[in-house]
């Protein structure tokens, strides 16, 4: 095997596991919000501790998904560094810059949301407080990174050459002309709802976790509760994934649509694998609406999500 084709490999398998882990460290946060709302509706104590206390624990998973997610990105790029690419972060730097500050900040919002969230539920007024920080951290994160690097590969080369001789970086203007072309906006959102959906399985496993922790009482129930919750919002955002799936195919520069549908053969075989597994993912996760839940038919469920997380991703880098 050549050594450009090694570094293929990595790079997919590198990208994927980055993409899963800091899909479940942004968007769980916003999970958390809906699950959180539970607690001002239920009438039972009990159960209202039991979901304040799972929120408090999944908050704590986030920032650390966060954490090894970003040290992913990092040996991201280093399998992925060449010329060009140095080329092109070069022409966005100032953004990178705001990056950081932007993910700090972020960071900052998670932990004090944790700090005080884990003294107490508290009442109406604190979980609408707590919510818009949430909200405001999680999109943050959301709205920057994934769309920085989408521009940096999209940036026509030949600006990319005419940036670089004038040792120029892209202006905001034109930063804003392609974050918002149809290819990239639909490339955001389906990236977006996929990770979302990620982190709504993650919710799922954790629940069936928490319920096989303890053989009855309040602590299994709340457990089955949430796991069944979960598996409906990822049927839910697996239907809506189709339509987004279409707008982000349709929008798709003539290039990479012609790799696509038989230019390059192992994309083109990784798309149909795709579009199948998520026929069988919409087939599996209905069955696990029922009262009862299998812990193996939610892991082969999960396991399914993952491997067509993997192909998306695949298909992607190789079209």
């Amino acid at each position: 095997m050549q050594i450009l084709e090694i570094l293929e490999i990595l790079e997919i398998v590198v990208h994927a596991v980055h993409l899963l882990v800091i899909g479940v460290g942004v968007c769980l946060p916003l999970v958390l919000i809906v699950l959180s709302r539970k607690v001002l509706k239920l009438a039972d104590e009990g159960h209202q501790q039991e979901v304040w206390a799972f929120c408090v624990r999944l908050l704590k998973h986030s920032l650390i998904a966060i954490l090894i997610g970003s040290m992913l990105g990092f040996a991201l790029a280093g399998v992925i560094w060449s010329e060009d690419y140095h080329a092109r972060c070069h022409l966005v730097m100032n953004k990178f810059k705001w990056g950081a500050i932007e993910w700090l900040f972020s960071m900052v919002l998670f932990a004090a949301v944790l700090s005080v969230w884990k003294k107490g539920a508290g009442k109406a007024k604190a979980f609408w407080v707590r919510s818009l920080v949430l909200v405001i951290a999680s999109l943050n994160l959301l709205y920057h990174m994934p769309l920085l690097f989408m521009v940096i590969a999209e940036i026509p080369d030949d600006m990319v050459r005419q940036l670089t001789d004038e040792d120029a970086q892209l202006s905001s203007a034109q930063f804003r002309q392609l974050v918002s072309s149809a290819s990239i906006l639909s490339r955001w959102i389906h990236a977006s709802m996929a990770m979302l959906t990620v982190a709504m399985a993650y919710v799922a496993i954790q629940g069936i976790r928490r319920a096989n922790q303890v053989a009855e009482g309040v602590g299994r129930d709340a457990g089955i509760s949430i796991c069944r919750w979960a598996a409906r919002n990822v049927l839910l955002l697996l239907f809506s994934q189709i339509a987004f799936g279409i707008w982000t195919v349709v929008a798709m520069p003539g290039g990479r649509m012609q790799n696509l549908m038989g230019g390059v053969v192992p994309a083109t075989i990784l798309f149909g694998l795709s579009i199948l597994l998520l026929f069988v993912q919409l087939q599996q996760w209905t069955g696990l609406l029922g009262e009862r839940v299998q812990r193996t038919k939610l892991v082969q469920a999960v396991a399914t999500l993952i491997t067509m997380f993997i192909c998306m991703v695949a298909m992607s880098v190789l079209s």
